[in-house]
């Protein structure tokens, strides 16, 4: 599985690297749990990056990959925590570090690279999942890996010729596997882009 993803996320990249114009972003990313997630942690989290690589196959369409490492940590105080048959009541500290990798398609409002640019995509693919809890001297952890999708609305505006400031919000659904719930968070970026 991870060889997959791995060459997945490969082409993207690289197909954003040999097409005619493209796109490279860094942003700090904020995330807001959202779902049956929040029952686990419902802090939002200050904590994450996402790398992106979009390559023109059109002149307002991009395909092509993104990596985010996204944080979530709660701290709760005299719960109860259970797994399987043993039961743990003390200070709790619950961590999730979720790793989308996604193949992405964005389609731009607008063709002009010297205006601002409004963008509608989404994206596919692997999401690893590691969930820890502690309590006391216990330790119990979840690596797990999902399938996703990723809906995403976003602005480009331009700084300089080459530059622009990329905001984005985007929604992280992880499928739930055999082993473990599923997960969905809203992703808030901010950050800059560069290319030709």
């Amino acid at each position: 599985m991870k060889y997959i993803i791995t060459t997945i996320l490969a082409i993207s990249l690289s197909f954003a690297a040999y097409s005619q114009s493209s796109i490279y972003s860094m942003n700090y990313t904020m995330g807001f749990a959202a779902g049956d997630m929040t029952e686990y942690i419902g802090s939002a989290s200050f904590r994450g990056f996402t790398f992106e690589g979009r390559g023109f196959v059109k002149d307002n369409v991009t395909v092509g990959g993104l990596f985010t490492w996204q944080t979530f940590y709660e701290e709760q105080r005299g719960a109860t925590y259970t797994e399987n048959s043993l039961t743990l009541t003390g200070n709790q500290y619950r961590y999730i570090n979720a790793f989308p990798m996604l193949v992405q398609a964005h389609y731009y409002l607008d063709d002009d690279q010297y205006s601002p640019r409004v963008y509608l995509g989404g994206g596919l693919g692997a999401y690893k999942i590691n969930k820890r809890t502690e309590v006391g001297t216990w330790a119990f952890e979840e690596r797990e890996w999902h399938f996703g999708v990723s809906p995403e609305v976003g602005i480009l505006l331009p700084v300089s010729m080459n530059t622009q400031f990329n905001i984005s919000m985007r929604y992280h659904y992880a499928v739930k596997t055999n082993n473990a719930p599923a997960y969905s968070w809203f992703g808030l970026s901010v950050g800059f882009a560069w290319g030709d």
